[in-house]
């Protein structure tokens, strides 16, 4: 197929755009053209790069007639966040499958799990607003055949992964290394769910390629198993060669011993309680993750401590 990728060299599109191309489709990336893929790939200097920067596209009322221009079977939109933007898109297009990158925190505060893609979504928070937002209009539009792609936590090498007190931040890792201390929030029962990249990539490579199954639908995008805070730190602890040396507070103590900026991140993680399943992806489509959740978050980890404390 002649595929365009919108937002093709971040986390998601260093693992999709190659795999694309050695799968045999004709491969466009639209992209600002002001980062470099997380890793480095011969495949990428066969891949037409369109410079463009959306938001000022977007503006003037030409970023859907730019892609459209592009004469694609398929749009793979990894960086669209409003209504709007996905309403210009599908606007200047006519029967193309769409597949647009959603987001797990489009269900809110998770209630039953693992929670399943027909589960009541009523998110808080602007970007999860947004993302339910999109959702809605591309399932109720008739222009162009529809999928949408739910990741978690997205790790990989390259970046920060959310540490095991549900944030970024990095003296969490550096206290785990040197000694197997962390302190944790109530009794560390929260969970966090992640996902490596690469299966980001894959299932919007499933989805692409199986068209008839995945037009309609939506997927979660995690790892099958998910991880508490007490079981992620116990489990870097030990990566490291140390026992774990845990200390449990209550929420406001914790609040009150870290960074706020830290704080509020990690309560807008574990305040989800998100935990979701695979079995619709593993059903319709018969895609199962290739990375565990612990592998997923110790080659993150491992990369990111060589990259920035070696």
């Amino acid at each position: 197929m002649r595929v365009v990728v919108i937002g093709g060299t971040g986390h998601i599109g260093t693992y999709l755009v190659p795999s694309l191309v050695r799968a045999g489709h004709e491969v466009m990336v639209v992209s600002r053209g002001s980062r470099q893929p997380y890793r480095d790939d011969p495949v990428w200097r066969a891949i037409e790069l369109v410079v463009c920067d959306r938001e000022a596209a977007e503006r003037d009322g030409t970023f859907g007639s730019l892609v459209a221009g592009l004469r694609p079977d398929a749009v793979l939109d990894l960086i669209c966040f409003t209504a709007d933007q996905a309403r210009q898109l599908v606007g200047a297009l006519d029967g193309q499958h769409v597949i647009h990158t959603g987001s797990v925190w489009s269900y809110g505060v998770s209630a039953l799990v693992p929670t399943s893609e027909d589960a009541p979504k009523n998110p808080h928070g602007e970007y999860g607003v947004n993302k339910l937002a999109i959702e809605r209009y591309l399932m109720g539009q008739d222009r162009v055949r529809a999928t949408v792609v739910h990741p978690g936590h997205i790790s990989g090498p390259g970046w920060m992964p959310i540490g095991p007190a549900g944030n970024l931040d990095p003296v969490v890792l550096d206290t785990l290394r040197a000694d197997g201390s962390c302190l944790l929030p109530d009794r560390g029962g929260e969970t966090i769910h992640h996902v490596h990249a690469d299966d980001v990539a894959s299932l919007h490579q499933a989805c692409l390629e199986q068209p008839d199954a995945a037009s309609g639908e939506s997927f979660n995008s995690v790892c099958t198993q998910a991880l508490t805070l007490r079981g992620y730190a116990e489990l870097v602890a030990r990566h490291f060669g140390h026992e774990p040396d845990l200390e449990f507070v209550p929420w406001a103590e914790f609040a009150s011993r870290v960074d706020p900026e830290e704080a509020d991140t990690t309560i807008e993680h574990i305040g989800r309680a998100p935990m979701f399943s695979m079995d619709k992806a593993r059903s319709l489509l018969g895609f199962v993750p290739k990375h565990s959740v612990t592998e997923t978050v110790l080659e993150a980890i491992d990369a990111w401590v060589t990259a920035n404390r070696s």
